[in-house]
């Protein structure tokens, strides 16, 4: 009988074709509407969290509680800390990479003026394991030996610096200020804001300036799809006992960022309500109108025998396929964008550069094509598809067939 219903409701559908047009362009627009914004949101999050991870930060980070704290050297990890580390590192998997770093605070100098900087001391073999900063050498190559530095896009402007050139970093260590020349070997370019005051040199050069013999941290890679979470607290209970430091993932490492998008998140939540909510009313308000349009034909259909509720059930089958059909069409448009943007990106040049220096937001944006976006949307419109219809299938419930005639 169901299936008799269905029917109906398809061939009452296609009676007025205008009608039912403007209902499912309703629905599809707030189906792409509703993919877009959900791609764009978790894509944008999902940009800046990479890219940080791949050019700068790494999957997590062994630290001192109390260079945590105060990040100077002389808080930093201790020789025989860095050896307890590496030695539990063994014990995990082998495509899990580490190295590690000094960083302190300094001055780089050059004919032209003088800019402070971000001095962080790198393993030249190892630091390509655990990020991809050597891969956006833009002129140059990047740091191999003892005595070379290669700086960032935004520094080597700053300071009228070209590969070939040399430089001399100063940094204050336990009291007292020390210096070093370098040679540039190479300039990078991230797009990341907060690598634009960093400059790269050779690990134990680092350690020369600021006056300690091990690291500020030891920076640790895992493969793609490996939870980051699971795999630091692992560490961290690997370590717990054996040496007095922190395992940090990248929101740890950000704790105000980690604020800032999970807000983010939660204000996505009324966008969608609202643009549900639009839908629905479009479909409601074109759905009454065809109720209202359609008393003579639904009081007939009493008349010969339909009840109340095979009546309903029409018009329900009617708002289904408005529903199915708009989704299916806003949602491969919306889906069809999400993956073009999830290849090609957003370039949103100098506006992000400026607005998310502190974040260090990447300047191209790419969408997330997740599959999950499908599901999501899909019962948010049908559901609000059939809520819409419920006021229009209620009132049809209610007709007298005689009056319904007669008024019709």
């Amino acid at each position: 009988m169901n299936g008799t219903l269905a029917k109906i409701g398809w061939r009452g559908l296609w009676r007025h074709p205008q009608r039912t047009i403007l209902m499912i362009a309703i629905v599809a627009f707030g189906s792409a509407l509703i993919l877009l914004m959900w791609g764009l949101t978790e894509g944008f999050i999902d940009s800046m969290i990479s890219t940080q991870i791949d050019y700068d930060s790494g999957d997590f980070q062994v630290r001192t509680p109390a260079y945590s704290d105060d990040p100077i050297p002389e808080n930093g990890l201790t020789s025989a800390e860095v050896a307890t580390i590496q030695s539990t590192l063994t014990e995990f998997p082998t495509t899990w990479a580490s190295s590690l770093r000094m960083e302190t605070g300094g001055m780089l100098r050059s004919a032209y003026g003088t800019l402070a900087v971000v001095i962080r001391g790198i393993d030249p073999i190892r630091e390509p394991l655990v990020t991809q900063v050597d891969e956006t050498v833009r002129e140059g190559r990047f740091v191999a030996g003892p005595g070379e530095i290669v700086l960032t896009r935004k520094a080597a402007g700053d300071l009228d610096v070209r590969v070939g050139e040399r430089v001399v970093l100063l940094a204050f260590a336990e009291g007292a200020s020390t210096s070093q020349s370098f040679t540039t070997v190479g300039i990078v370019d991230a797009g990341l804001t907060t690598l634009d005051a960093t400059v790269f040199v050779p690990l134990d050069d680092a350690r020369t300036l600021a006056a300690q013999e091990a690291a500020t941290s030891v920076v640790v890679s895992i493969p793609r799809g490996t939870n980051r979470d699971r795999a630091a607290n692992r560490l961290q209970a690997a370590l717990d006992g054996h040496a007095h430091v922190e395992v940090l993932t990248y929101f740890e490492l950000n704790p105000m960022l980690r604020l800032m998008l999970s807000g983010s998140t939660v204000k996505l939540i009324p966008f969608v309500v609202m643009v549900a909510l639009l839908a629905g009313f479009g479909v409601a308000n074109t759905v009454f109108y065809s109720v209202l349009e359609r008393t003579r034909e639904f009081g007939m259909m009493t008349a010969v025998g339909m009840s109340a509720k095979q009546l309903a059930l029409v018009i329900l089958f009617e708002s289904l396929y408005v529903s199915a059909i708009g989704f299916v069409t806003g949602g491969a448009v919306g889906y069809a964008g999400l993956l073009y943007l999830s290849r090609v990106g957003l370039d949103f040049g100098g506006m992000i550069g400026d607005l998310g220096a502190e974040f260090g937001i990447p300047t191209v944006l790419y969408a997330s094509s997740s599959g999950i976006y499908w599901i999501a949307s899909f019962s948010v419109v049908v559901f609000t598809g059939l809520i819409a219809a419920w006021y229009p299938a209620r009132r049809a419930t209610k007709l007298e067939p005689v009056t319904a005639i007669r008024e019709g």
